[in-house]
């Protein structure tokens, strides 16, 4: 059997357990969307598992130390990005219904949380937003090319739900493994490394 301190670094991801626990949060939500438009139940349970598992793992592995004053530094980009991705699904949501096309909300939502990362990026000290900005948008635009085929809102509700949740826990299972730029140093030295 292969002992914790042999499958993980000896060190925590510094900084990375307020970032883990938003991604879980959000993923779960959009599992919950994909797995009810999906309607299977196993489907449900099985990915409320897999959060529940990958929550046990990021409150032992990841940890808060320099968040607060990573959150305090990129306060002002955060607010204006939530704001941005905000107005996005807005107007995505008012010009779909408007126009009769409610198959493409889900799709065109995905593209907007997925380039909201971006702006993200060098305030937190985060560069690994940017693959799950891009793989975000991949996903957004995989449910448009579904969508003009012709697929019905509950498919790719399905798609993008489940996608982006399994996209946004990717994220945090990362950190949880080590895989956070430069986990030894310090906050204030991690900053600098983008």
């Amino acid at each position: 059997m292969i002992s914790m301190n042999a499958s993980f670094p000896p060190r925590a991801q510094h900084g990375t357990l307020g970032s883990g626990v938003i991604l879980l949060f959000f993923g779960t939500v959009w599992w919950l969307v994909g797995a009810i438009a999906l309607g299977e139940v196993a489907v449900l349970v099985a990915g409320l598992a897999a959060v529940v598992a990958l929550s046990v793992l990021a409150v032992r592995r990841l940890d808060n130390i320099g968040g607060r004053e990573a959150y305090e530094r990129a306060a002002p980009a955060y607010r204006t990005a939530n704001a941005a991705q905000a107005a996005g699904i807005a107007a995505v949501v008012a010009v779909c219904v408007a126009t009769g096309g409610q198959q493409w909300i889900p799709a065109l939502v995905t593209v907007v949380v997925g380039a909201h990362f971006f702006p993200l990026v060098r305030p937190f000290g985060r560069p690994e937003y940017r693959w799950t900005g891009a793989l975000l948008i991949a996903l957004g635009l995989a449910g448009c090319v579904t969508a003009l085929a012709g697929a019905e809102v509950t498919t790719v509700l399905t798609l993008s739900g489940l996608g982006s949740a399994a996209i946004l826990w990717g994220t945090t299972a990362w950190h949880v493994v080590g895989g956070a730029p430069d986990a030894s140093a310090a906050p204030h030295e991690r900053e600098t490394a983008d």
